[in-house]
C-alpha cells in the first residue's frame, strides 16, 4: 500500500467536499483493504484539527471561516486568540481558560473579531491554591486568576485541612468548568510566614515539595564518606583548603587552595562538590533536578535543586569532614596564563569555613578574626593572584558591568523589613576569579579533545544597535566612541570606562547599553563568551545549585578521567543530541527562575511601599519609555511614573532618550535625573509601585541645552494640526 498516495488522495476528497462529507462517503471511495487505514488517516486529520465534525460530516477546516488557535488572558481583561501571527478578540465571554486549544469562527477579519465555539483541549492538568470550605463541600480557589472561571471539587481528598495551600492535579470533568481534584503536594498554609513567595514560586513551576521517589532513594545515600568512596581518588584531606561563602549558606559546592611552586608560579586548586558521584543519572533525584534545572534563592527561602539532607549534607563542602570533590588544579605564571592543568578525582576536608565579610576585613582593613590567623598569608596571595587574573580578563576585553544587588531583610512573619544594595567586596571578587578561571580550564580540557559538552555560551551583540546607542548619548551630550570594527569586547568596556566619568549619571546611562547584549544560554555548541571575552566557557563550580554543571561533571568522568571509555563517533553523536535538547530545557529553566526572583523581588518591594504611600524618597531616572519614567530610589526599590499622570502632555523622544514636555512651563526628563518623588500607589498583589514627580532635585547636567526643541516643535505642530482637524468635523457635523 502506497501510504503517500492514500493521504494525497484523502486530503484531496475533503478539500473538494466544500460542505463537507460523511465518513461513509468518504470510506466509499476507497477500496475494502485500505478502508482501516483510511479511517486511521481520519483519525490523525481529527488530531491536528486540519478536520473539524459538524453536522455528522466531516469538514476540511481550509473550506470554513473555522480556524485552531490558543485562547490567551492578560492583564486587565486583555482576552485574544492567537492564530499563527495573527490575533482576534473573542466578541462574547468564554469558558475557555487560557492556553486552551479552541475552534472560532471568524467573525471580521478587518476587526480580528472571532467567536469561540468549542474548546478543543485543555493543556492544563495541575492547579495551585488554596482548600475552603462552602457549604459543606471542599473546593480550591486558584492563587491564579487566569484560573477563576474553574470550579474544583476535592471532596474525595483524605485528611483535608481548610486555608490549606495545595497543589491539585485535575481528574474528571464532572460539567464545563468542573472538575473533581487530587491533591498531589502540600505547600503549606496560608498563615505560613514566606507562603506568598512559595505560590509565587508555583507560578514558574518551581516547587518547593520533593516527589515520593526522591524521599526513597534519599534513603540509600550515606551521610559520609566511606572506604569504599575513596577508591582511586586522591587524598587531599591533609592540605590547607577551605571554603568562602555568604554568611547564611548551607549549600556550599566549592572550596579552594593555593600553594606557590619553587619556580614562582601559583598552584590553584578548585575543589568542587563531586555530587554526580551520589546522583546516578536517570535517577528520581536525578530526573526532579534536571526538572528544576536550578536552585532559586527567593528573597529569604532556598527551593533547592537538591533536597536539603543533599545540598547541606553530603554534598556540600561542610568544614571538618571529609567530602567528595573534582578536583582542577591550575599551575598559572605571574602574568596570569594557565600553564598547565591536572583534573582529578578527589576526597578533601575543609578546614574552616570563612565568610566574606571576615575575608573583607583582613583583605581590605587588616582585621583579623582569631580563627583566621592561619590562613592570613594564603589569603593574601590568593588575593595577589586574583588581581592578576582580572587584570589577564580585563586586558582581552571582559566586562565589567556593575554587580550591585538589591537584598531584603524579612521579619519573622515574612513582611519586608529592610532593603540594602549588597555590592561584591575583595574576597566575593576573589572567588569569582578563581571560578571564572576553572570553568575556562575544565572548557579547554574538553573542547582540545572535541568531546561533547554543554557551553555556557554568550553571543555576540549587534553592533547597529550598539552604534544607535553611542549615537543617542552623543546627541544628547554623553561623549562616547564606537569604532564597531576592532575588538567589540574592548569597544564596549571603553564605552562602560568613558560612561563611568560622568558620576551616577553615567550609572543609569550604561543601562540601555546592558539591554542591547544578548542573554547568556547553554549550547553544546562552544562559540565562546562575549561578555568575559572568552574563546570557551562551561558551568563546573555549582553542581549542587546548577543542573548544567551536572552534565560537565559526567562529561569529565566519562570522557576525561575514565580509563575504559573508547573513542566512539556514534556515541558522542548520541551524548551531543541529548545536550542539545537539554540546554534549551535549561537555559529555560533558568529564564524561569530569574523571572521568579524577580516577581517576587517586586512583589515585596510593592508590599513594603503599601506601607509608605504618601512618604517621600529621592531617586534616578533609570529608564524612560513611550509609556513612562522608571525611577530607582538609592535603596534599588523601582516604580514608575505613569506619562499620562504628568502635568502636561509629554511625548518619548527615542533619540535622545528622553520624555519632552510640549508645555515650555514644564521640565524634560533625562536618564540620571534625581528627583523627589512621592509614593502614590503601591499593591502587592500587581507587583507595582506609582511615584508622583514632586521636584527635580538635579537634572542630568551633562545633557545639551535644546536638544529637544525640535522635536518639541514638531510633536506641538502635529498637535495644532489634529486639533484643526477637529474643529473642521465638528464644524461639518455641527457637533
Amino acid at each position: 500500500m502506497n501510504i503517500d498516495n492514500e493521504e494525497f488522495r484523502l486530503k484531496k476528497i475533503l478539500k473538494q467536499a466544500k460542505d463537507g462529507i460523511t465518513k461513509e462517503e468518504i470510506l466509499s471511495k476507497f477500496s475494502d483493504e485500505k478502508k482501516d487505514f483510511v479511517e486511521f488517516l481520519i483519525s490523525v486529520e481529527l488530531d491536528k484539527y486540519d478536520l473539524i465534525e459538524l453536522d455528522n460530516k466531516y469538514i476540511h477546516i481550509d473550506n470554513t471561516d473555522y480556524r485552531v488557535g490558543t485562547y490567551k488572558e492578560k492583564k486587565y481583561n486583555n482576552r485574544f486568540v492567537e492564530i499563527g501571527k495573527n490575533f482576534y478578540t473573542p466578541n462574547v465571554d468564554t469558558n475557555a481558560i487560557s492556553g486552551d486549544t479552541v475552534l472560532v469562527r471568524i467573525k471580521d477579519k478587518k476587526s480580528k473579531t472571532c467567536h469561540i465555539e468549542r474548546i478543543l483541549s485543555r493543556e492544563l492538568k495541575s492547579i495551585y491554591g488554596e482548600v475552603v470550605l462552602i457549604k459543606n463541600d471542599y473546593i480550591l480557589v486558584p492563587d491564579n486568576p487566569k484560573y477563576k472561571k474553574l470550579h474544583i471539587n476535592l471532596n474525595n481528598n483524605k485528611e483535608i485541612i481548610c486555608g490549606s495551600k495545595v497543589v491539585v492535579e485535575l481528574n474528571d470533568e464532572i460539567s464545563e468548568n468542573t472538575y473533581n481534584g487530587t491533591i498531589t503536594g502540600l505547600i503549606g498554609y496560608s498563615s505560613d510566614p514566606g507562603i506568598d513567595i512559595l505560590m509565587e514560586a508555583c507560578k514558574y513551576e518551581i516547587n518547593s515539595a520533593f516527589p515520593k521517589e526522591c524521599e526513597e532513594e534519599l534513603e540509600n545515600i550515606p551521610m559520609e564518606v566511606r572506604d569504599i568512596d575513596r577508591i582511586n581518588r586522591c587524598d587531599l584531606t591533609k592540605k590547607e583548603i577551605f571554603t568562602i561563602d555568604g554568611d547564611d549558606t548551607k549549600d556550599i559546592d566549592d572550596a579552594i587552595s593555593l600553594d606557590v611552586l619553587d619556580n614562582g608560579n601559583y598552584l590553584l586548586g578548585v575543589h568542587i562538590t563531586d555530587v554526580t558521584y551520589y546522583i546516578k543519572k536517570n535517577s528520581a533525584l536525578d530526573r526532579e533536578a534536571y526538572s528544576r534545572g536550578t536552585s532559586s534563592y527567593l528573597a529569604s527561602k532556598v527551593i533547592p535543586m537538591y533536597p536539603p539532607i543533599i545540598s547541606n549534607g553530603i554534598g556540600s563542602l561542610n568544614p571538618k569532614v571529609d567530602r567528595l570533590a573534582i578536583t582542577c588544579e591550575m599551575e598559572i605564571d605571574a602574568n596570569g596564563n594557565i600553564i598547565r592543568t591536572n583534573i582529578f578525582e578527589s576526597v578533601i576536608n575543609s578546614k574552616i569555613q570563612m565568610t566574606y565579610k571576615k575575608v573583607n576585613d583582613i583583605l581590605d582593613k587588616n582585621i583579623v578574626a582569631p580563627e583566621y590567623r592561619d590562613f592570613v598569608k594564603t589569603l593574601r596571595t590568593m588575593r595577589k593572584l586574583s588581581l592578576r587574573l582580572a587584570r589577564k580578563r580585563l586586558l582581552r576585553g571582559a566586562m565589567e558591568l556593575d554587580n550591585s544587588e538589591l537584598k531584603i531583610e524579612l521579619d519573622e512573619n515574612g513582611f519586608p523589613k529592610n532593603f540594602y544594595v549588597r555590592e561584591p567586596g575583595t574576597g566575593e571578587n576573589l572567588i569569582e576569579e578563581f571560578m571564572i578561571a576553572a570553568n575556562e580550564a575544565v572548557a579547554e580540557a574538553l573542547e582540545s579533545k572535541s568531546y561533547p559538552a554543554m557551553y555556557r555560551i554568550h553571543e555576540d551583540p549587534s553592533c547597529e544597535k550598539i552604534s544607535d546607542f553611542v549615537e543617542c548619548l552623543n546627541k544628547a551630550g554623553i561623549s562616547c566612541t564606537f569604532n564597531g570594527s576592532g575588538n567589540l569586547q574592548l569597544e564596549i568596556q571603553k564605552i562602560v570606562n568613558q560612561l563611568s566619568s560622568y558620576d551616577e549619571i553615567g550609572k543609569m546611562m550604561a543601562y540601555p547599553l546592558i539591554r542591547t547584549l544578548r542573554k547568556a544560554r547553554y549550547s553544546p555548541d562552544n562559540i565562546g563568551h562575549f561578555g568575559l571575552a572568552s574563546e570557551g566557557y562551561v558551568h563546573f563550580t555549582s553542581p549542587i545549585r546548577r543542573y548544567p554543571d551536572d552534565t560537565i561533571h559526567r562529561a569529565i568522568k566519562k570522557y576525561i578521567l575514565s580509563k575504559e571509555y573508547e573513542e566512539d563517533e556514534e556515541e558522542q553523536k548520541r551524548d551531543y543530541l541529548e545536550l542539545e535538547e537539554q540546554a534549551m530545557h535549561l537555559s529555560d529553566r533558568e529564564k524561569q527562575a530569574e523571572k521568579c526572583e524577580r516577581a517576587i523581588t517586586a512583589m515585596k518591594c510593592a508590599e513594603y511601599m503599601e506601607k509608605h504611600i504618601g512618604d517621600t524618597y529621592k531617586g534616578r531616572i533609570s529608564q524612560i519609555d513611550n509609556s513612562g519614567i522608571t525611577i530607582q530610589l538609592d535603596n534599588l526599590i523601582e516604580g514608575r511614573v505613569k506619562i499620562n499622570t504628568l502635568p502636561c502632555h509629554y511625548e518619548y523622544n527615542e533619540e535622545t532618550m528622553s520624555l519632552v514636555a510640549l508645555d515650555d512651563a514644564y521640565e524634560d526628563y533625562y536618564y540620571g535625573d534625581l528627583l523627589q518623588v512621592e509614593v502614590s500607589n503601591a499593591s502587592k498583589e500587581n507587583k507595582t509601585i506609582e511615584f508622583e514627580i514632586l521636584k527635580v532635585i538635579q537634572q542630568n547636567k551633562y545633557i545639551k541645552q535644546g536638544i529637544n526643541e525640535n522635536k518639541r516643535l514638531e510633536a506641538m505642530n502635529k498637535s495644532l494640526k489634529k486639533s484643526k482637524r477637529n474643529e473642521k468635523r465638528r464644524a461639518k457635523w455641527n457637533i
